[in-house]
């Protein structure tokens, strides 16, 4: 901790004034420093303050400054958005006015980032990726280099093939342009080649346009996109929006595209937030300017495959059978699901009336007896697993209960 004495903590004042003395410590406390964040703290100022600016000061190019102003009443703040396994500079003063004490300073550096799965991405892994590229005026040809450069580390990191992970390229300003599509290419030698060379366009930044395009023309079977493989669109943009993009972001989502969102320089955060999926931890990444891109990439591509494992590993439980069926009842059971099923939605209804019914199940079982049914009737039995992000395609099956039995006196 450091102390200020008399002279280097005094007011900034005019000659002849009693200059008061200012003293506290700071400190950061190391059990709530994260990847992306950390508390930092500090003992009230012993003079009269009106507030106090923390600064947080990266030693890493390319990760952004932060100032934060805050009343007198506070002595500790969680300060948010930093980069993983970064050296910071973090400063405090005390605030008089818009007059300011000399800092007290600490140094911290924040945590790598924790990733609980390895992201294997083997042979057998099929996925549908759109690399959407902003090619706006604002940019410019140097950065767009660097662009380039960042787009052939991602490409690199997949298994590249017609039966494996396919790469599309759009790049758009005013309006989209297909660099090339999914089945344009069949190996990533031939995908790198191409994104080493595709030319700068200019333009303005019509970014929902931009997504709406995608929708329509690129995740289609014409252009070699597939059925049952994950999809996921990277989103690469300097800037804000030229037009209305909250609507179209939703609508690829809603046609089960991933979408990652990565800002550089003038993105709106928020903006980027509402368009990606979520969380936006894994989905959403900023960096200052692009000599920064390396940063991010390493963390970026691991959230990518990771989302695509997951996605291959859901699917549907198999081999339905019904036993024990009485007039009023039967147990249904099946064969679990791949990967980590959250629950299972059992749903039932009887196909000559409007009798319907469905219960959950907790995903580490995989048998259940429906019951309060209607006798002599014929039921249409469905099980979807659910999973954290989506749930699978229905198993079904068909089962019919008993007569009711009648007693005899």
């Amino acid at each position: 901790h450091r102390n200020s004495d008399r002279r280097s903590a005094g007011w900034f004042l005019p000659p002849r004034q009693e200059v008061s003395l200012l003293t506290f410590s700071l400190t950061v406390e190391k059990t709530n420093v994260a990847s992306k964040s950390m508390r930092v703290s500090w003992d009230a100022s012993g003079g009269d303050v009106s507030g106090y600016r923390v600064q947080i000061i990266p030693m890493m190019a390319g990760s952004k400054q932060q100032d934060l102003y805050l009343a007198s009443s506070q002595t500790s703040v969680v300060v948010r958005d930093l980069s993983p396994d970064t050296a910071y500079q973090v400063n405090v003063f005390a605030m008089k006015d818009l007059m300011s004490s000399e800092p007290v300073t600490v140094m911290q550096k924040t945590e790598p980032v924790k990733v609980s799965l390895e992201c294997s991405l083997g042979v057998d892994v099929q996925a549908d990726v759109v690399l959407l590229v902003d090619g706006s005026y604002s940019i410019g040809v140097t950065n767009f280099a660097k662009v380039r450069a960042f787009l052939e580390v991602l490409v690199n990191t997949f298994d590249i093939g017609p039966n494996k992970v396919q790469i599309a390229l759009v790049q758009y300003s005013r309006d989209p342009y297909t660099e090339f599509y999914l089945n344009t290419h069949q190996d990533v030698n031939a995908v790198v080649k191409a994104v080493r060379t595709f030319p700068y366009r200019g333009g303005s930044t019509n970014t929902g346009r931009a997504m709406a395009y995608v929708r329509e023309k690129i995740f289609q079977t014409s252009r070699g996109a597939r059925a049952n493989v994950p999809r996921v669109t990277i989103l690469i943009t300097d800037g804000k929006s030229s037009d209305a993009f909250k609507d179209p972001a939703t609508k690829l989502r809603n046609a089960d595209v991933e979408i990652f969102a990565v800002g550089v320089k003038d993105a709106v955060r928020s903006e980027l937030e509402a368009i990606a999926n979520a969380p936006a931890e894994t989905h959403v990444y900023t960096v200052e300017d692009f000599d920064a891109f390396q940063r991010i990439s390493k963390e970026l591509t691991q959230s990518i495959c990771l989302r695509i494992e997951q996605e291959i590993q859901a699917g549907p439980a198999k081999n339905l059978v019904t036993s024990d069926v009485s007039a009023s009842s039967f147990r249904a059971t099946w064969t679990a699901a791949p990967g980590n099923v959250q629950a299972y939605k059992v749903r039932w209804k009887s196909l000559f009336s409007g009798e319907q019914g469905d219960k959950t199940v907790p995903g580490d079982e995989t048998s259940t007896v429906l019951d309060g049914l209607s006798p002599e009737t014929r039921y249409q039995v469905s099980v979807i697993a659910a999973y954290d992000q989506k749930d699978s395609e229905p198993l079904t099956g068909l089962e019919t209960t008993d007569g009711k039995k009648l007693s005899i006196s």
